[in-house]
């Protein structure tokens, strides 16, 4: 994203929420990096606690999702999930954060938390402001930065802990499906062990005067 002298203005029509300015996902990519790169030599370049600075802004995974754009956002002082909404959501935005009241503010790493739904799902987020690319959410990940030594170490540590949900999961569920199961033979063998002695009842009554 170019540098310009004055914030994009992109306001929704009822002056609470502006939308992220990208026509398509790479320039949403490009915008949002950029960014979070401004946010840190502005707010965090002068910064000796909470910050790594062997890391740098980076966003992976980056999708569209049903009007929205979502990925995973490494920076120096956290990893968090960001998403961004392309058309005004259904998001009550309180009076001191509406896209007017915010434009001459200090970053804030956390904003209030909002609740919202994606794809079917119920999530919660932090609700955040920047004057280039809009409103946003954050889900943070991790805050405490420092015992990573790239970004492909902070990445990698997280995709361990993905990995290690997933398989609990699953585990979980093939636990569940195996009890399921064992249940349903046990009333099987029940419902048979009920129904033999009335079958051999009617068999010797055929042989019976």
């Amino acid at each position: 994203m170019a540098e310009t002298d004055s914030p994009i203005s992109d306001f929704s029509d009822n002056g609470d929420w502006q939308t992220l300015p990208a026509k398509s996902l790479r320039e949403a990519h490009e915008q949002i990096t950029q960014a979070f790169q401004t946010i840190y030599q502005q707010t965090f370049a002068d910064a000796w606690m909470g910050v790594n600075r062997n890391l740098s802004v980076e966003l992976r995974g980056f999708k569209y999702v049903e009007g929205w754009v979502t990925g995973f956002l490494l920076t120096p002082w956290m990893l968090a999930n960001i998403y961004m909404p392309l058309q005004t959501p259904a998001i009550e935005v309180d009076a001191d954060w509406t896209a007017q009241a915010r434009q001459n503010q200090n970053y804030v790493v956390i904003g209030p938390l909002k609740s919202f739904e994606l794809a079917g799902k119920s999530l919660k987020g932090n609700l955040n402001y920047d004057p280039h690319l809009g409103h946003y959410l954050l889900q943070p990940l991790v805050q405490v930065m420092d015992k990573y030594a790239s970004n492909e170490a902070a990445f990698a540590a997280w995709a361990q802990v993905i990995q290690f949900k997933q398989d609990y999961y699953a585990k979980l569920e093939a636990e569940q499906l195996a009890a399921e199961q064992l249940a349903q033979a046990s009333q099987a063998e029940q419902e048979a062990a009920l129904t033999q002695p009335s079958s051999r009842r009617d068999f010797l009554s055929k042989w019976r005067s």
